[in-house]
């Protein structure tokens, strides 16, 4: 039996999930602000976060928490500065799909935890 068959699993309404996380990089997500500063090709290269999304049941592939937990939302705000209107775009598509994968959940909810903490 491999390393990988050998980790915790959750299960999930027939939904299988692994219990470790993978970084992301931040640039995959399409979440990089409008407008980068050339600052010699950094803010190019991709970020790396452990705070990505584990689909479909939104928790926070670093700390298991609802997506996007504390830690994230201190990230986006960091990479979004100068670009506030393109993070809420961003966050909207998010609750977009997240809608789609979390039907359970009552949609004032998901505005919140996706939406309502950009105020």
């Amino acid at each position: 039996m491999s390393a990988r068959e050998k980790r915790p699993l959750h299960r999930l309404s027939g939904v299988v999930v692994a219990d470790h996380a993978v970084p992301m990089p931040v640039s995959g997500l399409g979440d990089q602000p409008a407008g980068a500063v050339d600052d010699g090709g950094a803010a190019r290269r991709p970020r790396m976060t452990m705070h990505g999304p584990v689909l479909p049941i939104w928790s926070c592939g670093g700390c298991h928490t609802p997506w996007p937990c504390r830690a994230r939302q201190r990230e986006l705000r960091a990479e979004f500065d100068d670009a506030p209107i393109s993070l809420a775009l961003y966050l909207g598509a998010q609750l977009v799909r997240a809608s789609e994968d979390l039907t359970w959940v009552p949609a004032d909810a998901l505005h919140r935890r996706f939406l309502g903490w950009l105020r």
